[in-house]
């Protein structure tokens, strides 16, 4: 199943942008896993240095995202049109 995870940071310092992201997994827990993936290959600085962020650790980590909102299926469409949105397929 596809789920689009809405992400924002607690860590602003980067000034790294809001972010949705479509992940498949057989449960929401694993495609958020795989979300997880998908948002540092996209902001590689967020898994360097000494507080780097994991695909384990990303979803509230210190330095990590937290989810803003999580919906099933592939919504990339439209939160593209009622957001601003770096948009991680």
């Amino acid at each position: 199943m596809k789920y689009t995870f809405v992400g924002d940071w607690y860590d602003c310092s980067d000034l790294a942008s809001t972010f949705a992201v479509v992940a498949e997994g057989e449960t929401v827990d694993a495609a958020q896993q795989n979300a997880a993936k998908a948002v540092l290959e996209h902001f590689p600085h967020r898994a360097e240095g000494e507080e780097a962020e994991t695909p384990e650790t990303l979803w509230g980590g210190d330095n990590g995202a937290y989810v803003v909102a999580a919906f099933k299926g592939d919504l990339r469409s439209l939160a593209v049109e009622t957001a601003t949105f770096e948009l991680i397929a």
